[in-house]
């Protein structure tokens, strides 16, 4: 073997795994349990396929475009995998956190009273720059330096599968799905918000509350830049702090979620560390000579 998996690339086959393995003592073999199956499948062979081809130019930079395929087909099956397992909703228990803090409410009912259209165009904006920020920093490190690119790679989708086990441990459909009746003023705007709804309503994962990955994946992507692209990250800092009010301003998410998403953020930037220092002399295995 040429080179061994990458620790991001073992935490989304263990994803994987586990979740085929529930599906199937739950639900079956279900539609969803063989699809959930079969890509996991998918997955671990391509990775051990291109594993054995990492000496041909760029092959490298496929193996960790793959990790992002996996984790949005991983992320994108939240939808139906939920439901199949038979897990009940959680935005009751959500819902009662926020109103020991904020009154009585979720922080979402408490700011409908500035939705305005510019209002809405603003922070609808701030809700996509997430999508920009990860599409375009994630285009930047796969055409770069192969060290960077590993770096970028591997720290990004390793933080995606703890993300997107909060979701199964919390499932969530969020404030104004949950409780539509709490909002008397709908969320009106121009062509950004109209096309922030459509993303949204199409890209959803319909359970993707807790943690929230705007929160945790952009810290992460923000804890990356400060040490690799200082100057990126002095532009996002403020964009940030748009996106993650947004997430509330547009009744997304419950606070609690955002506050998640920065528990998770603390807990990986204290284990991650630990699991590539105790991974990385192992992951390029030694290559045994040929016998004559």
């Amino acid at each position: 073997m040429s080179e061994r998996p990458y620790p991001h690339e073992v935490l989304l086959a263990a994803l994987g795994v586990t979740l085929s393995v529930a599906l199937l003592v739950v639900a079956g073999a279900s539609a969803v349990s063989l699809q959930v199956l079969g890509a996991t499948v998918l997955f671990i062979v391509s990775v051990a396929v291109l594993a054995k081809l990492d000496g041909w130019a760029h092959v490298f930079r496929v193996r960790l475009l793959l990790a992002y395929v996996a984790t949005f087909f991983f992320y994108a099956s939240v939808k139906a995998t939920i439901p199949a397992l038979g897990l009940a909703t959680r935005d009751a228990w959500l819902f009662s956190l926020d109103a020991r803090v904020f009154g009585g409410t979720t922080p979402s009912v408490w700011l409908q009273r500035w939705s305005v259209p510019w209002v809405n165009e603003v922070f609808s904006a701030a809700y996509l720059s997430f999508h920009v920020y990860l599409h375009l920093a994630m285009l930047w490190a796969v055409v770069g330096p192969r060290e960077k690119a590993e770096a970028f790679f591997g720290q990004v989708f390793a933080a995606y599968v703890p993300g997107i086990v909060g979701y199964y441990l919390v499932p969530a459909v969020g404030p104004v799905a949950a409780f539509p009746e709490l909002f008397t003023v709908p969320i009106e705007g121009g062509w950004v918000t109209r096309l922030n709804a459509m993303v949204v309503a199409s890209g959803s994962s319909t359970y993707d509350l807790f943690p929230s990955l705007h929160v945790f994946i952009t810290l992460v992507l923000l804890g990356h830049d400060a040490r690799a692209n200082p100057r990126r990250f002095r532009w996002m800092v403020p964009v940030a702090g748009g996106l993650f009010l947004s997430t509330l301003v547009l009744r997304y998410h419950y606070a609690v979620d955002l506050l998640a998403g920065v528990v998770w953020f603390v807990g990986f930037r204290a284990l991650y560390p630990r699991l590539v220092a105790r991974w990385g002399p192992l992951r390029r295995a030694v290559t045994v000579p040929a016998p004559h």
